[in-house]
């Protein structure tokens, strides 16, 4: 059966800890006659993330209706993954809070734009598994960073070193490994985007009092099966 993608608006969240990481499987077998730790990964490394989220006013209502389409956990939620030390919009040098208007500056009725995404572009192909890249940053004008969270074709990767190749292109070392083929030209977000379900049925339910405002803690697991 094919799951149903819902994005979730990157306004919608304002996001009050940052905790995704990868769960890489390591599965501890204790210590040995001579001393050793031994660990085991005999399954697929993943995100997760618990993060928590401030709501209030419609916002509550939007997420509610989110979370309804999802069905628990039948859906698949499309999420960046808001990390403001590893990189921020702003920092391209142009800042759409609101996102893109049209071209002739208005917005959507609810007030807002289209969704702003910097991202650069792959300068060499690349086979899956593989730990470097090649970047074209000519779109965006910086550098990637030691530490940031990135992506390509929904997949999110950690870039754990930079080298400048010349005015523009940088090679890239990540990990998790590149699930998937890169091509010339391809898109790789700046701000790492993936695919998630929540890991329980009820995982958000919203609750509010007369004030309208809620902070609610989420839990989702990257999904593997695409």
């Amino acid at each position: 059966m094919k799951r149903e993608i819902i994005k979730i608006p990157d306004t919608l969240f304002k996001e009050l800890e940052m905790t995704w990481d990868i769960d890489w499987h390591g599965q501890g077998l204790g210590e040995s006659n001579a001393g050793i730790h031994q660990t085991i990964y005999n399954a697929l490394p993943r995100w997760v993330g618990k993060p928590k989220v401030f709501l209030s006013g419609a916002s509550i209502a939007q997420w509610r209706a989110i979370r309804a389409q999802a069905q628990g956990r039948l859906g698949v939620f499309k999420i960046a993954i808001v990390d403001p030390v590893g990189f921020g919009p702003a920092e391209t040098g142009v800042a759409f809070p609101k996102g893109i208007p049209f071209s002739s500056g208005s917005f959507f009725s609810n007030g807002y734009g289209f969704n702003y995404t910097p991202q650069a572009v792959a300068a060499n192909a690349a086979n899956a598994g593989d730990t470097r890249m090649r970047l074209d940053m000519s779109l965006v004008g910086i550098a990637p960073k030691i530490g940031q969270i990135m992506s390509h074709n929904n997949w999110p990767f950690i870039v754990v070193s930079v080298s400048e190749v010349s005015t523009d292109i940088y090679d890239i070392w990540l990990q998790m490994p590149l699930r998937s083929a890169v091509e010339v030209n391809d898109p790789v977000l700046m701000r790492g985007v993936g695919l998630f379900e929540a890991t329980e049925d009820h995982m958000g339910h919203a609750q509010y009092g007369a004030s309208y405002v809620t902070t609610v803690s989420l839990s989702f697991r990257e999904v593997l099966n695409r």
